[in-house]
């Protein structure tokens, strides 16, 4: 991403969020929220999945077109590009709440642990009992519409019954998002500017909103002839889609693994052929090495689990303990990345105690000894909620302190390495304290506070909104502007946002019910069967788990140090902890391509050549997100089956 600065805001003298963003992000929010919900559940297209959020790119696709026809027509109404990735940055961490594993998720968990309870399954006195009423519904009359449908949200009983929830849920989020925004604070100038990360996932909407650009970016026929490209297979595949006759483009994932069906090769997982047109182009944007690492330690995973298969591992029946070992992984990124910036970090706890002592510190969002004190206030707002909701203050306090620490290191590993997709499932604090402690010595009311927590959770880190911060400093420090009003509105996109999402998702289900679309509350129902297992079948501590999370940890730590301690050494450790599992398998293809014309561009054509290329590239993901939130559009609208461009 280059750097747009000017000579009147290089003292950082300008505020990057405006008040007119603000204003129209609000407005997009509410809408965008109007729109995801029958999106993701009519629909079932989860856009979340991705780091790059299509629907996000779309409408900051559109506006900055519409925003230079005004500054074409009045110059001085035109938005310029702080106030558009203001836009992008609220609407984006709108979108994340939103989605699968998030609002969507919460919104049913409130009531699925009473609809679903039934005389076979002894729900309501397996954990019926545990449930907090004032952040669960109980009432089967209120719930009826939800589930069943052809009702409507709009009855003064509902309202008061889901409003309470809401507002509670909402507030909850909003100190999540806060607490998030002080950690950012406390790592972005070791991330953003001595540590230079590359943000592979910014530089789209970055350059995408740059004004400064002689011919502009639109304007570029190499970024045409991508979109061209991504547009005409959509196409393709959409008129296949209402006339089957014509042969479509087999762009959707084929699970290889049917092809493997003797022993030990049937071990393989996750494993799929696919040809995704964005994923090629957010490939290729990543740095070469990590794109290498990343799919070659995906095989890597699979040679693990061929392996045990040969070797009849019987007595590890989870052989290679995968989600065991990400846990360690992830860890040790994170306490590498600490220990690389040890110096700075012992410099902000100082500061964060004794106040400034240079002037950099005041460019930050907000002072250190601000966001500390933030972080601690906000983790115990956090831990007196789950305490009220029933958790055991010993089992609140890790819980957050893992999962913030897997929220900073997902964003690290963005801000490092920008994989399309980013989950690390099964990593997350739950299992952590299970795996430690087992169900049994945690007791129902903690499990049962896992179970209420899921939505956090989820697939661990596809739709974590924390990136997205670091993403928006690196924005206001690459136009050289000060952070501070990004927390302001970023916070409001999170309380707009996960409103909106109540709103959106409740008004869209009391009409078609949920139970219609079973994917709706796909992620609400893991979470409540998984809490069923725990409870029904309690266990203690798993040794095996641990030691498989040090060998993890041990791995990925020993990459790190022989990436520090041999320059040519081309295997990075994020590829490790985030390709075992099914996202990376299911770009695999794709990154394997990218990687493959990204190093024969840079063998032939050199840097140069390289970044002449990259808006071809820029392309092929606008055709995938524009054309695909076209059709998701045109499916709403007119009830019609359409084209799918991601199948997560």
């Amino acid at each position: 991403m280059a750097q747009t600065t000017s000579r009147r805001n290089t003292d950082y003298t300008q505020s990057f969020a405006t008040g007119r963003a603000i204003a129209l992000a609000i407005l997009l929010i509410i809408l965008n929220s109007y729109w995801q919900a029958p999106v993701s559940g009519v629909l079932d297209i989860e856009i979340t999945d991705l780091a790059l959020f299509c629907n996000v790119i779309a409408l900051l696709f559109l506006l900055a077109l519409l925003n230079n026809l005004v500054r074409y027509v009045l110059p001085t109404r035109a938005l310029d590009q702080r106030e558009l990735l203001t836009i992008y940055a609220m609407l984006a961490t709108a979108t994340a709440l939103n989605g699968t594993d998030m609002i969507k998720c919460l919104v049913s968990i409130l009531g699925n642990g009473t609809w679903y309870a039934t005389l076979e399954n002894d729900w309501r006195n397996l954990f019926g009992s545990h449930l907090p009423q004032w952040l669960t519904i109980s009432d089967t009359q209120v719930l009826r519409g939800y589930y069943e449908g052809q009702s409507t949200l709009y009855n003064p009983v509902y309202i008061r019954t889901w409003l309470p929830r809401a507002l509670a849920w909402s507030g909850f989020t909003v100190v999540l998002i806060f607490v998030m925004l002080c950690l950012n604070t406390l790592v972005r100038r070791q991330w953003v500017r001595n540590e230079r990360l590359t943000y592979p996932v910014a530089q789209l909407p970055f350059e995408m909103t740059r004004t400064d650009q002689t011919p502009s970016f639109f304007r570029n026929r190499l970024l045409w002839m991508g979109f061209s490209v991504a547009a005409i297979i959509s196409l393709i595949n959409q008129v296949h889609v209402w006339y089957p006759v014509i042969p479509g483009i087999p762009v959707q994932p084929v699970n290889m693994g049917r092809y493997f069906t003797t022993k030990p090769w049937n071990a393989v997982r996750y494993l799929y052929r696919t040809f995704y047109p964005f994923a090629i182009g957010l490939g290729y944007l990543m740095p070469l090495d990590l794109i290498v690492s990343t799919w070659f330690f995906h095989l890597f995973w699979q040679a693990e689990r061929v392996f045990g298969s040969a070797a009849g591992v019987a007595a590890l029946p989870r052989f290679p303990y995968a989600e065991a070992q990400v846990r360690g992984g992830w860890i040790a990124l994170l306490l590498f990345a600490l220990w690389v910036g040890r110096r700075y970090f012992r410099q902000v706890i100082a500061e964060g105690i004794k106040g400034p002592s240079n002037r950099e510190t005041t460019e930050e969002p907000m002072s250190y000894r601000g966001a500390l004190l933030g972080v601690l206030l906000g983790c115990l707002f956090l831990i007196t909620f789950c305490r009220y909701a029933g958790m055991s203050i010993w089992v609140a306090v890790p819980f957050f302190v893992l999962y913030f620490a897997l929220a900073t290191t997902i964003t690290r590993i963005r801000a490092e390495l920008g994989p399309p997709v980013h989950t690390l499932s099964g990593a997350t604090p739950d299992y952590f304290l299970l795996t430690a402690f087992g169900s049994r010595r945690l007791g129902p009311g903690n499990v049962i506070g896992f179970g209420l927590l899921h939505w956090i959770l989820g697939s661990a880190g596809r739709e974590n909104p924390m990136p997205i911060q670091l993403e928006a400093f690196k924005f206001a420090e690459l136009s050289r502007m000060r952070s501070g009003g990004l927390i302001f509105a970023i916070l409001i996109a999170a309380a707009v946002g996960s409103l909106s999402g109540f709103w959106a998702f409740l008004h869209d289900a009391y009409k078609v019910g949920v139970e219609s679309y079973p994917e709706r509350t796909w992620a609400a129902s893991v979470g409540f069967r998984v809490l069923d297992s725990r409870l029904r079948s309690p266990t203690d501590w798993q040794p095996i788990e641990l030691i498989f999370t040090g060998v993890g940890f041990g791995f990925t730590f020993l990459l790190s140090v022989i990436r520090i301690r041999f320059l040519w050494w081309p295997f990075h450790p994020v590829g490790y902890v985030i390709a075992g599992r099914w996202g990376i398998g299911r770009i695999l293809i794709p990154l394997i391509l990218a990687s493959t014309i990204k190093w024969m561009v840079l063998r032939f054509s050199g840097i140069h050549g390289y970044r002449r290329s990259i808006p071809f590239f820029f392309g092929l993901i606008l055709g995938d997100f524009v054309i695909g939130s076209l059709w998701a559009t045109i499916g709403i609208l007119f009830h019609v089956p359409v084209y799918v461009f991601w199948t997560g």
